[in-house]
Parts: C-alpha cells; sequence; structure tokens
C-alpha cells in the first residue's frame, strides 16, 4: 500500500522537501467554469499528487491537495489540453512541489492559506538538487532555486524554470 502524507509521512517531515509528480488523482473533483472547484467529498481531501523523492527512499507516496487554489493549479498542468502534460509523459520536463505553509500551525496544518507551490522544470532537476553539496538540501532546503519567491496570497501559479541554478 502507498503511504499517504499526513498519515504515513508526516507533514512536518516534508516541509520545504521537493517532490517529483508522477501522477495526478482528481479524486472525482471537477473544475468548473471560473475556476470554481466541485469536491466529490467535503470530508476527503480535493485530490492527490502521486509524488517521489530522494528524501523518502523513492519511494512512491501520496500527496493529499486539500486547499481548492492547489487543485486548481495541478489542472493546469493536467488537462489534457496543456502542452505541459505531454511533456511529463514524453520526459521532457518534471513537476516539482513542495508543502510550504505560511504559517506552521499544530500538527502540521497550513492554514487557510494554500501550501503546495508548483515548478515545472528540465528531467533531472530533483535528482540534482539533492545531489548538491553530499545532500545539503535534504537538511537545509533552498527551494527558491527551484520555485523562485513563494507567494500564498495574489497571483499564484505554476512557475516555468527552465534552468534553475541549483548551487
Amino acid at each position: 500500500m502507498m503511504p499517504l502524507i499526513g498519515r504515513d509521512i508526516m507533514w512536518e517531515d516534508i516541509v520545504r522537501q521537493v517532490f517529483r509528480v508522477i501522477e495526478f488523482d482528481r479524486a472525482g473533483t471537477v473544475v468548473e467554469s471560473g475556476d470554481k472547484v466541485k469536491a466529490s467529498s467535503v470530508f476527503e481531501p480535493y485530490g492527490y499528487l502521486i509524488v517521489a523523492s530522494p528524501i523518502i527512499d523513492e519511494m512512491i507516496a501520496n500527496l493529499p491537495i486539500t486547499h481548492k487554489n492547489d487543485f486548481v493549479l495541478a489542472t493546469t498542468v493536467f488537462d489534457e489540453s496543456t502542452k505541459w502534460v505531454q511533456a511529463i509523459k514524453d520526459n521532457e520536463a518534471e513537476l516539482l512541489v513542495t508543502y510550504v505553509p505560511k504559517r506552521k500551525l499544530p500538527l502540521g496544518f497550513g492554514g487557510i492559506s494554500h501550501c503546495l507551490h508548483y515548478a515545472l522544470t528540465p528531467p533531472g532537476t530533483l535528482s540534482k538538487y539533492y545531489e548538491i553539496g553530499n545532500g545539503i538540501h535534504k537538511t537545509s532546503p533552498e527551494v527558491e532555486k527551484i520555485f523562485g519567491e513563494l507567494a500564498w496570497k495574489g497571483e499564484i501559479r505554476v512557475q516555468v524554470n527552465a534552468s534553475p541554478s541549483l548551487e
């Protein structure tokens, strides 16, 4: 069974860590016109990102999407009408995600702001990021090198970083 972040892997253990998105599970949630999100259940996450990372030994895990803006951002990449979904499938790009809440609340919850930040990068960026300096980013993450300046309100979007400066 695939581990679930928030249950099997604690939220506080992944703050500012970077994951490669392998797949997007919408869990029945749809985005209607005007970016109106209609969840399949008020008791479950909007959807899940299936992710991998060296910080969890490349194990595959489920990352719940708990904020509607984070769900909408994921759909901007994975909607079949976008060029990005095909680039990811063809291994011409990788979608990376990091969990960085604006404020850390008890039990790892990030509060009312969205917490997931996305970046489209060249393939291999995640591996290079964690290989630098004998894995220094595992203990001292510098996610801004990949994601740029993080935003919690105003214009939030998927960053496109064609040549991240990882060092």
